[in-house]
This record gives structure tokens, C-alpha cells and sequence, in this order.
């Protein structure tokens, strides 16, 4: 099997599609993955422990991201009256959603490499 060149990895992870063929899809629902590609029947999952790449990968991009928000929010002065319990509650709430937003790009792109 021929691999494809890294841009059309890059471009069939960043569409969700099999990193093999380009047509069959990764996911079935928001959060599920299918175990073979429904077009070429390459597997999904090779081995168990596969995807803790696409864990870290997808830890990375979220703990940036935070601290990144977090350090530019700094410059700012404090335009909100609330308490500080309440502003950890809100940057909670915003990891976990971007860390919830990021799961499949760091599949597919895992998946890809």
C-alpha cells in the first residue's frame, strides 16, 4: 500500500475522511468512531492504546488555548464583577468544551499521521 503525500493527509484528516482512500468517513456520531472504513476497510484502530496520541495531542492544543486566552484576558482590565470561584467555573467550562471541540480534529489527524 502507497502512502499518500503528507498535504492530502493533512487535507483528508482537516475533511474527517479515511487517511487511505479519501472517501469513507471516520466518525458515526458526534463522539463515535467507525472501526473500518466503510469504502477501502482500512482499520481505525490497529491496536488498543492507539488513540493516547490523539489524547496528548488534543491536551496540548486545549491547555495553549486556555493559557493563551487566559494571558491575553490579563491585559484587559477586569470589566467583570465576578467572583472568583465563578471565573474559575467559566474557564473550566471553556476547556472542557474545547477540548470536547478538538477530539475529532485530533483523531482524524492522528489517524492520518
Amino acid at each position: 500500500m502507497l502512502r499518500p503525500p503528507l498535504k492530502q493527509i493533512a487535507r483528508r484528516a482537516a475533511d474527517w475522511r479515511c487517511p487511505n482512500c479519501g472517501r469513507g468517513r471516520l466518525f458515526r456520531g458526534v463522539f463515535r468512531m467507525l472501526l473500518v472504513c466503510p469504502e477501502c476497510g482500512l482499520s481505525y484502530f490497529p491496536e488498543q492504546g492507539y488513540y493516547v496520541g490523539a489524547m496528548i495531542i488534543n491536551y496540548v492544543a486545549t491547555t495553549a488555548g486556555v493559557v493563551t486566552i487566559f494571558l491575553l484576558s490579563l491585559l484587559f482590565k477586569d470589566f467583570t464583577t465576578l467572583s472568583t470561584n465563578s471565573k474559575i467555573l467559566l474557564w473550566m467550562v471553556f476547556a472542557i468544551t474545547l477540548s470536547l471541540l478538538l477530539m475529532r480534529h485530533a483523531y482524524s489527524f492522528w489517524l492520518g499521521l
